[in-house]
């Protein structure tokens, strides 16, 4: 079972589900999407290891995943993710902060750099969505058996087992525990966030992002094409780079202390 965080109501009776434990500076950790996916599912590990370390971290469920409420009358733009996410950080007093963030939650995070610059202290981006034009992410296995999946009828155990396979460059990663949280949150989810999720390419922006950034790509990715390091690395002028042979999408769990020490240490620094 996934364990229960905090609950707060924001504009619109939008209902967030989030974790907020550790004192210190804020950390803001955003997730990717997926079906069945949350902030714990994502970043369980990690959010401890940072709690230890002396940061306050925030780890909420992004609007339609989790345990988070899930308009069906939304679309699910950039703006409307960041927005929401504000208004927890808002009401919950938090002014400044840095971000991790991967996949979904790291063209998230390059957004609200953008948009709220002078709130957001460091950027931490794993494999991030938002560097490439739509077609060229449908293209990619990881995405098209997501859509298929999620889209094309019900979702099932052996669904869920096989979109999972493809996170890791080593599927046998994959345990029970990670089948059955996704499991768990599959029946809360419906078809709105994917059907109508819509991500703008910001690479032309990206040089405007003055932030320090560590970003994290594995070679293996099969969800976001390692191409996009090489555009955060050109275009960002604070920007360094670590790419893992042998990995996946998931370089928060398949790397998992290289990830959290190299963290720790980016944003003590």
């Amino acid at each position: 079972m996934i364990p229960q965080g905090s609950y707060l109501e924001v504009e619109n009776d939008f209902k967030f589900h989030y974790y907020d434990e550790g004192d210190g500076d804020v950390v803001v950790l955003l997730h990717g999407s997926g079906t069945g996916a949350s902030g714990h599912t994502n970043f369980k590990n990690n959010f401890i290891a940072l709690k230890e370390a002396g940061y306050r971290v925030i780890l909420p469920d992004l609007p339609g995943y989790g345990f988070s409420s899930k308009p069906e009358d939304e679309t699910y733009s950039l703006d409307y993710f960041n927005s929401k996410i504000l208004q927890l950080l808002d009401a919950l007093k938090v002014e400044s902060f840095s971000l991790i963030g991967n996949s979904l939650g790291g063209a998230l995070a390059l957004g609200l750099a953008l948009s709220h610059p002078k709130r957001v202290e460091k950027l931490i981006l794993m494999a991030p969505g938002g560097v490439e034009d739509q077609d060229t992410y449908n293209k990619m296995p990881g995405i098209q058996k997501l859509l298929a999946d999620f889209l094309g009828g019900e979702m099932n155990q052996e669904k869920i087992e096989g979109l999972l396979s493809l996170f890791p460059y080593d599927p046998s990663i994959i345990s029970d525990e990670m089948v059955s949280n996704r499991m768990e949150i599959l029946p809360l989810m419906n078809s709105q966030v994917l059907a109508s999720m819509t991500i703008p390419n910001m690479e032309k922006d990206l040089s405007r992002i003055q932030h320090p950034i560590l970003a994290f790509w594995g070679i293996n990715d099969q969800f976001i094409p390692v191409s996009g390091s090489m555009k955060i690395g050109e275009k960002c002028p604070n920007a360094q780079i670590m790419l893992f042979s042998q990995c996946g999408h998931w370089v928060m769990i398949e790397k998992e202390q290289i990830f959290n020490e190299a963290c720790i240490n980016f944003l003590s620094a």
